[in-house]
């Protein structure tokens, strides 16, 4: 089996997307100004990420048979993974949302989950764990991210990375002692911990992550070793939808810590390759080359403020 950067499991979904003036009203129809179709959720953008930048990238995920999966099959198949396992449960459908985004950037949602919850840890060949340096799991069935994080920390040297947006604070504390990298995004902390960004990076290390870190949109990203704090702003760029901001900062993020880089600097490339993505509609469809990247990190916007270190023992 081929040895791996980095296997993502978690849905993968199908974005329909409209830029909307403002959302309807109850029983109002409006009219959209722009139209994207394309995938979404953390095997298709976190996973498509990590490959754009040449990592070699494993996928899990779990499909219906409709069309919807045939798409999204589809779109897996042109990322030309180096591991790519697809779960198809006929007679189902796939993850499908629709997305309204305003030209604040601002949007709402309508998710329909899909049957990523069918799949189950006994399924799953144990053998890939073994033959790859991270595992990063979307937000799935509880008991399923528990057995894999369990199954990694005893049986292999795998690190394990969590995408904690949306994870209740109740399976944040089960999941913490089996994480090596936690990474939610401000609302959810806001709406599960009741911290500030920082206090929330202290919470998730105190309780077994090495490294946490909160992303916080326009407001950069803060990230913790255990010892040192640090917030990383983000990059001044003209952001017209977010969806999958969040997936393409966390393949971004463990391609750079797969590469030696320290955590500010890895950091400050994934607010870049994040913030970047949000200037068109849609997760994947722009797809920040190393140019244009490098010519944000050089221009001198974004900033590193280390806020405290820990006094040695």
């Amino acid at each position: 089996m081929k040895e791996l950067d980095c296997l993502f499991i978690g849905s993968s979904t199908k974005d329909i997307l409209m830029l909307v003036e403002a959302p309807p009203a109850s029983d109002q129809r409006i009219a959209a100004r722009q139209l994207e179709i394309t995938c979404g959720g953390v095997s298709a953008i976190a996973g498509a990420a990590h490959q754009s930048l040449h990592g070699v990238t494993g996928v899990i995920t779990a499909l219906g048979d409709d069309d919807t999966s045939h798409f999204v099959e589809a779109f897996l198949a042109r990322q030309n993974f180096a591991y790519a396992k697809l779960f198809t449960f006929p007679g189902q459908a796939s993850s499908t949302s629709l997305v309204q985004v305003e030209e604040n950037g601002k949007r709402c949602l309508s998710c329909y989950g899909g049957c990523i919850d069918r799949l189950t840890f006994d399924m799953l060949d144990k053998e890939v764990f073994h033959h790859t340096r991270y595992v990063h799991l979307g937000v799935m069935r509880p008991q399923l991210m528990l057995d894999i994080c369990r199954y990694c920390k005893e049986n292999t040297n795998a690190i394990v990375s969590i995408d904690s947006g949306n994870l209740s604070r109740e399976n944040t504390d089960m999941l913490l002692p089996y994480a090596d990298i936690f990474i939610p995004d401000n609302k959810t902390v806001e709406r599960t911990l009741h911290m500030s960004e920082p206090d929330a990076c202290r919470y998730y290390a105190a309780r077994g992550a090495k490294i946490a870190c909160v992303t916080a949109a326009e407001r950069g990203t803060y990230a913790y070793d255990g010892r040192t704090m640090y917030h990383v702003s983000a990059p001044a760029v003209k952001v017209l939808d977010t969806t999958g901001a969040g997936d393409n900062f966390h393949g971004a993020i463990l391609y750079c810590l797969g590469r030696g880089m320290s955590l500010p600097d890895a950091v400050k490339f994934s607010n870049v390759f994040a913030s970047l993505t949000c200037e068109s509609l849609g997760g994947h469809t722009v797809v920040p080359d190393a140019g244009r990247i490098e010519e944000v990190l050089n221009g001198g916007s974004i900033t590193v403020c280390l806020l405290y270190t820990s006094p040695s023992p």
